[in-house]
């Protein structure tokens, strides 16, 4: 199936999907490992980038610097942590790091089999992927990175949890219209909040470890294990168990005390 057939161009939004094989090749296998509410919101959360890389001036002020090809691949293969094909996945490292990883292996995959393009994705741009990615629920870092393609990236996946209520509390990017063409063409498939909370919960029980650090542990501390509340409780004491502050200002103290003794 032709990339202009998996990925139409939608005139209403004035948005132009680049022709890609190995965007092709990407969504083909996003489908393969992923839910539907998954694979269509990676490809909804593609398509905001490219609406906002237009829109947003910080973007298409530089657009001749951004490569839109390279977010829209991260972005379609963002979520491939939240895979249904478990061995795919590790058992210790945060969903976005598998994401991460197997994005980087796809590429690297595409590439070794003599994949249509493969040859102009280098370790720069595969790095980008890789970076988008793992970054993607960091704001606070891709926002500020010295690539745009990683603000760019993470700016469309966070789009897709608000459409036209995003940036919050403005809420002036995209608008309703916009956000109906997209999604009909890409539906929600059940990408609402007790879709989300089932999958974020899920980590908080499958690999809890991996999500106390971050906002994945909001989840587990409001809606426990299973999205319902079960488990929070003790999904709490674990995670207070491994709250590092206690540890670095022990270590910190145990440090200066040995300074001293030997003084």
């Amino acid at each position: 199936m032709s990339t202009k057939m998996l990925f139409p161009d939608l005139p209403r939004s004035g948005i132009k999907f680049p022709a890609s094989p190995i965007t092709a090749a990407a969504f083909e296998y996003t489908k393969q490992h992923t839910t539907e509410a998954t694979y269509n919101h990676c490809v909804r959360a593609a398509y905001w980038a490219l609406l906002l890389a237009k829109k947003l001036p910080s973007f298409s002020a530089s657009s001749s610097l951004l490569n839109l090809e390279t977010v829209v691949l991260a972005n379609v293969l963002h979520d491939m942590g939240w895979a249904t094909t478990k061995e795919l996945l590790s058992k210790d490292k945060r969903f976005e790091v598998d994401g991460a990883n197997l994005a980087l292996a796809f590429v690297q995959q595409y590439r070794k089999k003599g994949g249509e393009g493969g040859e102009s994705w280098d370790h720069h741009r595969t790095q980008l992927v890789w970076e988008s990615i793992a970054l993607h629920c960091t704001g606070s870092i891709a926002l500020h990175h010295p690539s745009p393609e990683i603000a760019l990236a993470h700016l469309g996946i966070m789009t897709d949890f608000m459409g036209p209520l995003f940036p919050p509390g403005d809420g002036t990017v995209v608008t309703e219209d916009e956000y109906r063409e997209v999604v009909a063409h890409f539906p929600l498939a059940g990408f609402g909040p007790d879709g989300v909370k089932e999958i974020m919960c899920s980590l908080c029980r499958d690999k809890p470890e991996t999500t106390y650090d971050n906002f994945v542990s909001a989840f587990g501390l409001a809606y426990g294990i299973d999205g319902k509340g079960e488990g929070r409780e003790e999904y709490r004491k674990a995670m207070e168990e491994q709250e590092p502050t206690k540890k670095l200002l022990a270590g910190l103290g145990y440090l200066e005390n040995l300074l001293e003794e030997k003084a």
